[in-house]
């Protein structure tokens, strides 16, 4: 089920090759709880940045993708 979320922190790292972003977000329905994301590039929008809206897709309580929110 997806959720809507926040950006507070991006950062993009390679590992063996491949890009990933380790993003730091708050659920909209707890914004002062801060959750921590390490996910490949293909599962993130592109350029992520701070303060962007985003909606979560997690599966068994895991985040799965983020996507950017639209507007």
């Amino acid at each position: 089920m997806p959720r809507e979320a926040t950006i507070h922190k991006v950062n993009p790292y390679e590992l063996h090759g491949v890009r990933y972003f380790q993003i730091l977000l708050s659920f909209a329905d707890t914004p002062d709880s801060l959750r921590e994301v390490r996910l490949p590039h293909d599962a993130v929008y592109s350029s992520p940045s701070e303060g962007d809206r985003v909606t979560v897709e997690t599966m068994l309580s895991m985040i799965t993708e983020v996507k950017k929110k639209d507007d």
